[in-house]
């Protein structure tokens, strides 16, 4: 009789590779206080309004249980404000400024956003630099994404931005290069809002640099 033995039932497998993912809650501002109703972009002296300040403490506690290790925010008064907020809500993180998510670089600031709606918000046909087209601010943004899988791979952050530095992602990861004239149709690629709300949220699942493999993304409004 032989004395090899047999083992039933078990296959050895090459084993499974391990996936990391790195996520990243890109949020807008919350609402600014803004009573001549123009386009502020990056001029000074725009902070949050009362409901803005609800707004972010609605987002920082819905963020408090998402074991957050960073927060990055544009270096816009507004956005310093809410990630100063929503930083309450993490364990006394500090927020740490970062030019790449800064609001876009147009030459419409000061105008009236009456008037920029009704040409569906289109900040940058024609523009040349300093100014920014949709692709320059896709690629800053894609950036940072690169930037904070180095630097966070494996954990889960909060960036506090712009609606344009949210949208545009957004649409990167649905397979689309942005152009100016999506922003007045965001629902047909898969956005259920038709903007960003002021401090919603956008959860982006990075499992390799974004210029490589679309991430997966969802938006909430935690108010």
């Amino acid at each position: 009789m032989s004395n090899d033995r047999l083992t039933i039932g078990t296959r050895f497998e090459e084993p499974l590779e391990l996936i990391v993912r790195t996520t990243v809650y890109l949020m807008r501002h919350g609402q600014v206080h803004n009573p001549e109703g123009i386009l502020y972009g990056r001029l000074p002296g725009y902070f949050l309004s009362d409901e803005g300040i609800s707004q972010a403490r609605a987002a920082g506690a819905w963020l408090a249980d998402k074991n957050i290790t960073a927060i990055y925010c544009s270096p816009m008064e507004r956005a310093l404000q809410t990630a100063s907020i929503v930083a309450e809500y993490l364990g006394g993180l500090s927020p740490v400024v970062d030019e790449s998510i800064i609001e876009v670089g147009t030459p419409y600031e000061g105008e009236k956003t009456a008037k920029l709606a009704a040409k569906g918000w289109d900040l940058y046909t024609g523009n040349e630099p300093p100014h920014e087209v949709p692709a320059s601010v896709l690629e800053r943004i894609l950036d940072f994404f690169d930037d904070s899988l180095e630097r966070h791979c494996g954990e889960s952050i909060v960036a506090v931005a712009h609606g344009d530095i949210l949208v545009f992602p957004w649409l990167h990861a649905q397979g689309e290069m942005p152009e100016a004239l999506m922003k007045d149709r965001l629902l047909d690629y898969a956005l259920p809002v038709e903007y960003p709300a002021t401090a919603s949220i956008m959860t982006f699942e990075l499992t390799d640099s974004p210029r490589k493999a679309l991430p997966d993304v969802r938006y909430h409004c935690p108010y």
